[in-house]
């Protein structure tokens, strides 16, 4: 080992490069050191400002979310924001302020989204377990055990929520008691990406998507399925290609549910009878948003559609941040907000895509929220800001 590395030390000291200099003796280690690094992704495009960024408050709670794909979020009740740590915590901000109002100490790891309601916190943990604890006296009011882990939890709908696990089951609780009121069993895929695909409720039924492309509609009261549609996706060799996960968030606009699957396509599909109105092929493991006209989506190769609600057609894409734009894209006061891969938050004009602002932040971004004028942002070391957005007015 000393030769070798005395070897390399006179042989690159005795020249200035290793270009046109016996190529063929030359380590593969050693020529591509010399070589400009190339990066994975493009540069940062140049744009012209057009939106007003600004600052409402910032808070820092303790915490750190160390994994690439946490799926810890907060969730806005009124005017407080319930915000999870990774200290086994939930702290209650004020949404104008930014103020810390209380903290409860829940003694496990929140690993799915949050819920809240007027009295009660629901969340999944990493101990397999669905809680829910008063937030008034901090206390539990009843815990169940699950089959695995808690993936996701649907809103509330008339005293029940609606609990996906990473065994593929469906489970309606109520809240009142923690008493099952149904379990719905599907065969698990046999390999997954794991995602956090919500359950949604709409037009009196439940949409929850699967790991194998699978969107299943079920009756709320007893766990029924209305219908089933499995997402198309290229007929590929092996099983990694076989892959065809919804991981990210659906939605529902005028009973037409909108969802798109990894190495699969984006889908319009009518609530009540369960057809496919259009396809478009795509591939994300994120999530939709939509406005009253398109669906926006983050491909894999970093790329934001405009896709038309009613036809399937894409109405503009934006490829100049090609494999850096990452997450779910956010439609927030006419405007398509998306983060990438630099900790770089981005603007753009919801009706062609064109890039109108750009917001470099400390971290890692966790998690947006849109609300009303306002846009709640949080960083992987747990730094909460609440910014407003607008159009430059011309002077």
């Amino acid at each position: 080992m000393k030769k070798i590395l005395l070897f390399l030390v006179l042989f690159t000291s005795s020249c200035s490069t290793t270009e046109n200099f016996l190529p063929s003796l030359i380590p593969d280690f050693v020529e591509n050191y010399f070589k400009p690094e190339v990066k994975p992704y493009s540069d940062l495009p140049i744009f012209t400002p057009d939106v007003k960024i600004q600052l409402i408050w910032e808070r820092e709670v303790s915490g750190n979310i160390e994994e690439n794909y946490s799926f810890l979020n907060f969730y806005k009740h009124n005017d407080d924001i319930f915000l999870p740590t990774t200290d086994k915590e939930v702290y209650i901000i004020s949404s104008e302020s930014g103020e810390v109002k209380n903290s409860i100490d829940v003694n496990l790891d929140i690993f799915s989204n949050i819920v809240v309601d007027e009295n009660l916190i629901y969340f999944g943990s990493k101990q397999d377990t669905i809680t829910a604890i008063d937030y008034s006296n901090k206390k539990l009011l009843w815990q169940r055990v699950m089959s695995s882990e808690v993936m996701s939890v649907s809103e509330i709908n008339e005293n029940v929520i609606y609990v996906r696990t990473n065994d593929s089951k469906v489970s309606a609780i109520n809240i009142n008691t923690g008493k099952f009121l149904w379990i719905n069993s599907q065969i698990p895929s046999e390999l997954s990406i794991r995602g956090m695909s919500e359950p949604v409720i709409a037009d009196g039924k439940l949409f929850v998507g699967f790991d194998d492309g699978k969107i299943i509609s079920y009756n709320l009261d007893n766990g029924d399925i209305n219908w089933q549609v499995k997402i198309p996706a290229p007929k590929n060799e092996n099983i990694i290609e076989r892959l065809n996960d919804i991981d990210g968030s659906m939605i529902i606009d005028n009973s037409i549910l909108y969802a798109i699957s990894y190495q699969g396509s984006v889908v319009a599909i009518d609530c009540f009878t369960g057809q496919i109105l259009w396809i478009k092929e795509a591939s994300s493991i994120f999530g939709l948003d939509s406005n009253e006209d398109n669906v926006f989506y983050i491909d894999d190769d970093g790329i934001l559609w405009g896709i038309e609600k009613f036809s399937g057609r894409p109405a503009w894409k934006q490829d100049q941040f090609f494999k850096r734009l990452k997450g779910t894209p956010i439609f927030y006061n006419e405007f398509v907000i998306a983060k990438d891969i630099e900790n770089y938050l981005h603007i753009f004009n919801s009706n062609d895509g064109t890039v109108i602002g750009r917001l470099e932040v400390n971290s890692d971004i966790q998690f947006i929220l849109a609300d009303y004028d306002s846009l709640y942002m949080l960083d992987k070391k747990f730094s909460l800001k609440k910014y407003e957005i607008n159009n430059i007015v011309s002077e």
